[in-house]
């Protein structure tokens, strides 16, 4: 990789699948916007989840919900992070700890890509106790069990995607 390309630390990149993108994401996402003067929210396609929306149906939901935001551009990357944040001109990848067994992978992770591309700093942010216990997983289980009781998990746009597909 070119080592040539100016790299902001006012520049941020937060990966992840977004599957479906909810409440928790979005407190994060907030956070860090206020930090930085671009937030780059990457959609990234991961094959070893089992997937309830396509990419670009996350994409979507992301770029609707941050229209409007000049410092929140949604984004779809494939390829390695790092390189993704290079080509952005980021300088700082952005990763959300909610627990003690998120350390682990995200410690490993950071170690590889300080070894791939030394420029890029990861930032870790907590969540409010309110987020903590929030991940896609859980939201997929209440869509399936109980889709009126989503509003407190995810945004509207997402609830209504999740109850049409209900629907289908």
């Amino acid at each position: 990789m070119k080592q040539s390309k100016t790299l902001s630390p006012r520049i941020g990149l937060y990966p992840g699948s977004f599957d479906p993108v909810h409440n928790g994401h979005l407190h994060l996402i907030e956070r860090a916007a206020k930090l930085l003067d671009k937030l780059y929210v990457a959609v990234a396609k991961n094959p070893d989840k089992n997937s309830l929306f396509t990419p670009q149906e996350r994409l979507e939901m992301l770029q609707e919900i941050f229209k409007g935001n000049s410092k929140v551009e949604a984004i779809m990357i494939s390829g390695l992070t790092v390189d993704n944040a290079v080509r952005l001109g980021a300088g700082v990848i952005v990763r959300g700890l909610r627990l003690v067994s998120d350390f682990e992978s995200e410690l490993l992770l950071d170690m590889h890509n300080r070894r791939l591309e030394p420029r890029v700093e990861t930032i870790y942010m907590m969540p409010t106790q309110n987020f903590v216990y929030f991940n896609s997983s859980f939201v997929k289980q209440i869509a399936d069990i109980d889709p009126a009781r989503l509003g407190d998990y995810v945004p509207a746009v997402v609830a209504k995607r999740l109850a049409a597909r209900e629907r289908r």
